[in-house]
């Protein structure tokens, strides 16, 4: 792995103002994961941690006209036409799922969690998380069934507005395609020209680099394995959680869902404790060719930064695709671990 994880330092140097203005230098990392191409510049002098910010007094008034609570559900949301579902609604337990009012794809479902307007993360149980998950597999299913030229899909989930979220009222969303999104895409070839040019699987290869090293490892739940990403696509880190040996959605079964939920509900507490009151995720996954490339999840913390609840995104990520963290990946996973 340190042929594709590569670290830099450049110092910046000044005559600070807050020391009579002595000459000061100012670390900046700069890492590289050369396998996906992504760079990120930890920035740890930048670190300021959140504080949980959300006013229960908003949060009710977005109770008032949610789309997704049970007395408005059946009005306020579309339907599936029949040749997908029957009922025009699928789901599993306490999830549903229904076609995406403002679609991302031809193929595009919301699930939702449950009758529950607000869940803190901390109360986002297995069993919660397991619904939706096998939901979104229904769903996906349903949609193989009706095309079988689909061969990608994903399940994506923004929760809280930092995130993107135009809706309190936790929910995933699901999006199934005949192409690879271009992230998707990047994943693919790099896991084909790493086969090709070492005759071995780079997640496996990663996964066991990880634990030997125990530097940004965080535990596995059966065959499902959680870390924190070397260079990271969030302000406050990545987490990382690889299904072992999984190349197709279709061969995950329940069990494997069930210990990807209880990690994903372990990760999700975690980030409670540490004020992470919003985040991104999005699993990535092949319906039907085997490309050496484990289905995956990428789990992002988001959230305002104070005093002005400031975006946690900024001209580097937008104009230059260079991510900026302010707390290391080391750090997150210790942070985590700790938190347990």
């Amino acid at each position: 792995m340190e042929t594709y994880f590569k670290k830099s330092i450049r110092e910046a140097r000044l005559l600070d103002h807050t020391d009579g203005f002595k000459e000061k230098t100012i670390p900046v990392e700069i890492r590289t994961d050369l396998l996906l191409e992504i760079t990120a510049r930890v920035l740890q002098f930048r670190r300021k941690l959140p504080k949980m910010s959300y006013d229960a007094l908003l949060i009710e008034k977005s109770k008032k006209t949610c789309p997704f609570c049970p007395e408005r559900l059946d009005t306020s949301t579309p339907k599936f036409a029949p040749s997908l579902s029957a009922k025009g609604r699928m789901g599993h337990g306490q999830a549903m799922v229904l076609p995406n009012a403002f679609p991302y794809s031809r193929y595009s479902g919301v699930v939702i969690f449950s009758e529950d307007h607000y869940i803190p993360l901390d109360e986002f149980t297995p069993k919660i998380v397991l619904d939706s998950l096998i939901a979104s597999t229904i769903y996906i299913n349903q949609v193989r069934k009706a095309d079988p030229n689909v061969t990608y899909a994903s399940i994506n989930w923004n929760y809280m507005p930092p995130s993107g979220s135009g809706i309190i009222h936790p929910h995933l969303q699901v999006v199934v395609n005949q192409r690879p999104t271009r992230f998707h895409q990047k994943v693919i070839t790099a896991s084909l020209n790493y086969q090709k040019n070492r005759r071995k699987n780079y997640w496996s290869d990663l996964i066991s680099w990880e634990k030997r090293h125990q530097v940004r490892y965080l535990f596995h739940k059966g065959t499902v394995v959680f870390l924190v990403s070397f260079c990271p696509r969030g302000m406050f880190g990545e987490v990382l959680s690889i299904f072992q040996s999984k190349n197709l959605l279709q061969q995950i079964d329940e069990e494997e869902w069930c210990y990807f939920a209880k990690g994903l509900s372990r990760i999700l507490k975690c980030f409670h404790h540490l004020n992470f009151d919003s985040l991104n995720m999005t699993l990535l996954a092949s319906l039907t060719k085997e490309e050496d490339c484990w289905v995956q999840a990428r789990i992002i913390p988001r959230s305002s930064l104070p005093p002005w609840s400031t975006s946690d995104v900024n001209y580097f990520e937008k104009g230059h695709d260079e991510m900026i963290v302010i707390l290391s990946p080391e750090d997150l996973a210790d942070e985590i671990r700790k938190s347990a």
